[in-house]
Protein backbone atom coordinates (compact mmCIF):
# COMPACT_ATOMS: atom_id res chain seq x y z
CA UNK A 1 0.00 0.00 0.00
CA UNK A 2 2.68 2.84 -1.28
CA UNK A 3 2.50 5.60 -3.65
CA UNK A 4 4.82 4.67 -6.54
CA UNK A 5 6.43 7.22 -9.52
CA UNK A 6 8.63 6.41 -12.19
CA UNK A 7 11.37 8.29 -12.48
CA UNK A 8 14.07 8.75 -15.52
CA UNK A 9 16.40 6.59 -14.28
CA UNK A 10 15.08 4.62 -11.48
CA UNK A 11 12.25 4.83 -9.10
CA UNK A 12 10.82 6.84 -6.26
CA UNK A 13 7.92 5.46 -4.10
CA UNK A 14 6.53 5.29 -0.56
CA UNK A 15 4.19 7.47 2.04
CA UNK A 16 4.02 10.15 4.16
CA UNK A 17 6.08 8.10 6.74
CA UNK A 18 9.00 7.03 4.54
CA UNK A 19 9.95 7.65 0.79
CA UNK A 20 12.51 6.07 -1.46
CA UNK A 21 14.37 6.57 -4.29
CA UNK A 22 16.29 3.90 -5.98
CA UNK A 23 19.31 4.72 -8.88
CA UNK A 24 21.34 2.74 -10.57
CA UNK A 25 25.04 2.68 -9.78
CA UNK A 26 27.71 3.41 -13.10
CA UNK A 27 29.99 0.64 -11.35
CA UNK A 28 27.06 -1.67 -11.26
CA UNK A 29 24.46 -2.44 -8.34
CA UNK A 30 21.72 0.49 -7.08
CA UNK A 31 21.80 3.11 -4.64
CA UNK A 32 18.70 3.16 -2.44
CA UNK A 33 18.16 6.41 -0.77
CA UNK A 34 15.74 6.80 2.50
CA UNK A 35 14.06 9.75 4.27
CA UNK A 36 11.57 10.07 6.75
CA UNK A 37 8.17 11.36 5.35
CA UNK A 38 6.96 14.48 5.97
CA UNK A 39 4.41 13.34 8.49
CA UNK A 40 6.77 11.03 10.44
CA UNK A 41 6.36 11.23 14.02
CA UNK A 42 10.08 10.64 15.06
CA UNK A 43 13.46 10.51 12.54
CA UNK A 44 15.25 7.57 12.09
CA UNK A 45 17.50 6.33 15.17
CA UNK A 46 21.03 7.51 15.60
CA UNK A 47 23.62 5.49 13.43
CA UNK A 48 25.91 3.04 14.81
CA UNK A 49 27.99 1.87 12.09
CA UNK A 50 30.80 0.51 13.74
CA UNK A 51 28.49 -2.00 15.15
CA UNK A 52 26.93 -2.59 11.72
CA UNK A 53 30.13 -2.90 9.82
CA UNK A 54 31.28 -5.43 11.64
CA UNK A 55 28.30 -7.91 11.30
CA UNK A 56 29.68 -10.66 9.17
CA UNK A 57 26.86 -12.63 6.62
CA UNK A 58 25.63 -15.70 8.31
CA UNK A 59 24.30 -16.75 5.20
CA UNK A 60 22.23 -15.55 1.59
CA UNK A 61 21.83 -12.69 3.36
CA UNK A 62 23.41 -9.85 4.22
CA UNK A 63 23.16 -6.59 6.40
CA UNK A 64 23.59 -3.39 5.06
CA UNK A 65 23.68 -0.41 7.18
CA UNK A 66 22.58 2.99 5.63
CA UNK A 67 25.37 5.67 5.09
CA UNK A 68 24.08 8.88 7.07
CA UNK A 69 22.83 11.84 4.64
CA UNK A 70 21.46 14.37 6.13
CA UNK A 71 18.38 12.99 7.67
CA UNK A 72 17.88 10.24 5.28
CA UNK A 73 19.99 7.02 5.02
CA UNK A 74 22.03 5.83 1.73
CA UNK A 75 22.37 1.85 0.98
CA UNK A 76 24.08 0.11 -2.21
CA UNK A 77 22.72 -2.83 -3.20
CA UNK A 78 22.46 -5.73 -5.72
CA UNK A 79 19.34 -4.85 -6.60
CA UNK A 80 16.17 -2.65 -7.59
CA UNK A 81 13.27 -4.08 -6.50
CA UNK A 82 12.35 -5.46 -2.26
CA UNK A 83 10.77 -8.70 -1.77
CA UNK A 84 7.98 -7.33 -0.84
CA UNK A 85 7.10 -6.05 -4.58
CA UNK A 86 7.75 -9.23 -6.04
CA UNK A 87 5.19 -11.24 -3.46
CA UNK A 88 2.61 -8.88 -4.76
CA UNK A 89 3.37 -9.32 -8.23
CA UNK A 90 4.27 -12.18 -8.58
CA UNK A 91 3.23 -14.51 -5.52
CA UNK A 92 5.97 -16.88 -3.58
CA UNK A 93 8.16 -18.66 -5.70
CA UNK A 94 11.19 -21.70 -4.70
CA UNK A 95 13.77 -18.77 -5.36
CA UNK A 96 13.03 -16.98 -2.84
CA UNK A 97 12.73 -19.67 0.48
CA UNK A 98 16.47 -19.59 0.86
CA UNK A 99 16.17 -15.77 0.94
CA UNK A 100 13.49 -16.42 3.59
CA UNK A 101 15.78 -19.11 5.23
CA UNK A 102 19.21 -16.56 5.52
CA UNK A 103 16.98 -13.62 6.94
CA UNK A 104 15.94 -15.99 9.80
CA UNK A 105 19.39 -16.99 10.34
CA UNK A 106 20.86 -13.07 9.80
CA UNK A 107 18.02 -12.17 12.56
CA UNK A 108 19.40 -14.92 15.30
CA UNK A 109 22.57 -13.64 14.66
CA UNK A 110 21.99 -10.25 15.39
CA UNK A 111 20.00 -10.87 18.54
CA UNK A 112 22.97 -12.74 19.96
CA UNK A 113 25.62 -9.80 19.56
CA UNK A 114 25.43 -7.73 22.76
CA UNK A 115 23.02 -4.48 22.71
CA UNK A 116 25.22 -1.14 21.56
CA UNK A 117 26.02 1.80 24.46
CA UNK A 118 22.77 4.07 23.63
CA UNK A 119 20.63 1.55 21.62
CA UNK A 120 19.27 0.02 24.40
CA UNK A 121 17.32 3.10 25.66
CA UNK A 122 15.63 2.82 22.19
CA UNK A 123 11.92 1.68 22.30
CA UNK A 124 10.92 0.15 18.07
CA UNK A 125 9.38 2.98 16.89
CA UNK A 126 6.91 1.35 15.43
CA UNK A 127 5.74 -0.17 18.72
CA UNK A 128 5.48 3.32 19.89
CA UNK A 129 3.49 4.68 17.02
CA UNK A 130 0.88 1.84 17.40
CA UNK A 131 0.96 2.12 21.46
CA UNK A 132 0.33 5.67 20.96
CA UNK A 133 -2.72 5.61 18.88
CA UNK A 134 -4.06 2.43 20.89
CA UNK A 135 -3.95 4.71 24.10
CA UNK A 136 -5.90 7.39 22.42
CA UNK A 137 -3.35 9.91 22.10
CA UNK A 138 -2.77 9.92 18.69
CA UNK A 139 -2.01 13.60 16.93
CA UNK A 140 -3.88 13.44 13.78
CA UNK A 141 -7.66 13.76 13.60
CA UNK A 142 -7.49 10.75 10.93
CA UNK A 143 -6.22 8.07 12.94
CA UNK A 144 -8.37 9.36 15.83
CA UNK A 145 -10.86 8.65 14.31
CA UNK A 146 -9.90 5.83 13.73
CA UNK A 147 -8.94 4.96 16.93
CA UNK A 148 -12.77 5.60 17.74
CA UNK A 149 -13.70 2.91 15.81
CA UNK A 150 -11.69 -0.04 17.17
CA UNK A 151 -13.58 -1.22 20.09
CA UNK A 152 -16.47 -1.95 17.91
CA UNK A 153 -14.79 -3.38 15.59
CA UNK A 154 -11.78 -5.98 17.18
CA UNK A 155 -14.56 -6.22 20.10
CA UNK A 156 -13.51 -5.94 24.29
CA UNK A 157 -11.59 -9.15 24.66
CA UNK A 158 -9.49 -8.71 21.11
CA UNK A 159 -8.75 -5.00 21.96
CA UNK A 160 -7.76 -6.58 25.31
CA UNK A 161 -5.57 -9.25 24.20
CA UNK A 162 -3.49 -6.38 21.98
CA UNK A 163 -3.26 -4.55 24.86
CA UNK A 164 -1.60 -7.32 27.01
CA UNK A 165 0.39 -8.40 24.47
CA UNK A 166 2.14 -4.27 24.08
CA UNK A 167 2.44 -4.25 27.66
CA UNK A 168 4.15 -7.56 27.09
CA UNK A 169 6.89 -6.36 24.82
CA UNK A 170 7.68 -3.56 26.44
CA UNK A 171 8.61 -5.68 29.58
CA UNK A 172 10.01 -8.33 28.40
CA UNK A 173 13.56 -8.95 28.30
CA UNK A 174 15.18 -7.33 25.48
CA UNK A 175 18.04 -7.95 22.91
CA UNK A 176 19.71 -5.95 20.01
CA UNK A 177 16.60 -5.77 17.23
CA UNK A 178 16.31 -4.60 13.82
CA UNK A 179 13.07 -3.01 14.45
CA UNK A 180 11.60 -2.85 11.27
CA UNK A 181 12.86 -5.75 8.55
CA UNK A 182 10.17 -5.77 6.71
CA UNK A 183 10.18 -7.68 3.25
CA UNK A 184 10.63 -3.94 1.78
CA UNK A 185 13.93 -3.43 3.42
CA UNK A 186 15.18 -7.39 1.45
CA UNK A 187 16.30 -7.09 -1.66
CA UNK A 188 17.37 -9.71 -3.36
CA UNK A 189 20.51 -9.63 -5.79
CA UNK A 190 19.93 -9.17 -9.83
CA UNK A 191 23.39 -11.62 -10.13
CA UNK A 192 22.03 -14.14 -7.78
CA UNK A 193 18.13 -14.01 -6.77
CA UNK A 194 18.99 -16.70 -4.03
CA UNK A 195 20.80 -14.08 -2.41
CA UNK A 196 19.98 -10.65 -0.96
CA UNK A 197 20.64 -7.80 1.21
CA UNK A 198 18.76 -6.32 4.19
CA UNK A 199 18.71 -2.79 4.45
CA UNK A 200 19.46 -2.07 8.65
CA UNK A 201 20.24 1.02 10.91
CA UNK A 202 16.95 3.07 10.79
CA UNK A 203 15.12 1.37 13.41
CA UNK A 204 17.94 -0.59 15.65
CA UNK A 205 16.77 -0.70 18.80
CA UNK A 206 16.19 -3.26 22.54
CA UNK A 207 13.32 -5.37 22.25
CA UNK A 208 12.18 -9.01 22.58
CA UNK A 209 13.57 -11.50 20.03
CA UNK A 210 10.42 -12.26 19.04
CA UNK A 211 9.63 -8.35 17.88
CA UNK A 212 11.75 -8.74 14.54
CA UNK A 213 10.93 -12.53 13.95
CA UNK A 214 6.76 -11.42 14.30
CA UNK A 215 7.51 -8.49 12.23
CA UNK A 216 8.38 -10.61 9.21
CA UNK A 217 5.97 -13.40 10.28
CA UNK A 218 3.06 -11.15 10.37
CA UNK A 219 4.07 -9.39 7.14
CA UNK A 220 4.11 -13.51 5.29
CA UNK A 221 1.00 -14.15 6.57
CA UNK A 222 -0.62 -10.33 5.72
CA UNK A 223 0.54 -10.87 2.42
CA UNK A 224 -0.66 -14.82 1.86
CA UNK A 225 -4.21 -13.36 2.94
CA UNK A 226 -4.04 -9.93 0.99
CA UNK A 227 -2.76 -11.58 -2.37
CA UNK A 228 -3.84 -15.52 -1.87
CA UNK A 229 -2.42 -18.28 -4.69
CA UNK A 230 -0.51 -21.02 -3.86
CA UNK A 231 -0.73 -22.20 -0.16
CA UNK A 232 1.49 -24.60 0.28
CA UNK A 233 3.92 -22.33 -1.47
CA UNK A 234 3.61 -19.51 1.29
CA UNK A 235 4.08 -22.12 3.98
CA UNK A 236 7.41 -22.88 2.23
CA UNK A 237 8.62 -19.50 2.55
CA UNK A 238 7.07 -19.28 6.26
CA UNK A 239 8.84 -22.72 7.04
CA UNK A 240 12.04 -21.04 5.65
CA UNK A 241 11.79 -18.07 7.92
CA UNK A 242 11.06 -19.98 11.27
CA UNK A 243 13.96 -22.65 10.25
CA UNK A 244 16.70 -20.30 9.29
CA UNK A 245 15.86 -18.27 13.08
CA UNK A 246 15.79 -21.75 14.50
CA UNK A 247 13.04 -21.29 16.76
CA UNK A 248 9.49 -20.29 16.47
CA UNK A 249 6.66 -17.95 18.25
CA UNK A 250 4.50 -20.74 19.75
CA UNK A 251 1.44 -20.62 19.91
CA UNK A 252 1.00 -16.83 20.57
CA UNK A 253 1.94 -16.45 16.63
CA UNK A 254 -1.42 -14.79 15.81
CA UNK A 255 -0.50 -12.01 18.60
CA UNK A 256 2.76 -11.01 16.34
CA UNK A 257 0.84 -11.43 13.32
CA UNK A 258 -2.18 -9.39 14.67
CA UNK A 259 0.44 -6.52 15.86
CA UNK A 260 1.79 -6.39 12.28
CA UNK A 261 -1.42 -5.83 10.83
CA UNK A 262 -2.99 -2.98 13.30
CA UNK A 263 0.35 -1.43 12.54
CA UNK A 264 -0.06 -1.56 9.34
CA UNK A 265 -3.80 -0.13 9.21
CA UNK A 266 -2.28 2.61 11.87
CA UNK A 267 0.33 3.71 8.97
CA UNK A 268 -1.65 3.22 6.29
CA UNK A 269 -4.22 5.83 7.79
CA UNK A 270 -1.85 8.12 8.85
CA UNK A 271 0.59 8.25 6.10
CA UNK A 272 -1.42 7.01 3.50
CA UNK A 273 -5.47 8.29 3.59
CA UNK A 274 -8.48 6.90 4.69
CA UNK A 275 -10.36 4.56 3.09
CA UNK A 276 -13.45 2.86 5.36
CA UNK A 277 -13.28 -0.64 3.07
CA UNK A 278 -9.66 -0.93 3.95
CA UNK A 279 -9.78 -0.06 7.60
CA UNK A 280 -12.84 -2.64 7.40
CA UNK A 281 -11.41 -5.68 5.97
CA UNK A 282 -7.99 -5.09 7.85
CA UNK A 283 -9.74 -4.83 11.48
CA UNK A 284 -11.50 -7.84 10.32
CA UNK A 285 -8.76 -9.91 9.82
CA UNK A 286 -7.05 -8.85 13.06
CA UNK A 287 -10.39 -9.71 15.11
CA UNK A 288 -10.21 -13.20 13.61
CA UNK A 289 -6.60 -13.49 14.30
CA UNK A 290 -7.37 -11.93 17.79
CA UNK A 291 -10.46 -14.47 18.68
CA UNK A 292 -8.73 -17.52 17.10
Amino acid sequence: MTVATIAPAGRDFGTELLRTTVRPLPVGGYRWRRSVGTLAPTPFVPAVDDVLAALPAPGPVRWVAGVPDGDARTYQVRGDHAVAGRLLREGPDEALAPVLHGLGKALRHLHDQPVPAGVGAHRPRGFTRLTTWLDGRSPQPRTAYAESLLLPRLGVDALRRIRVYTERIATAPAVLCHGAPGLGSLVPAEADPTEADALIGEDLCAAPWEYDLGWVLGELVELQWYRGGDRPAWQRLITALLDGYGRDLGDRWQEWVAFRVLLHIHDYTAYVGWESDVFARYTGFARYLLSS
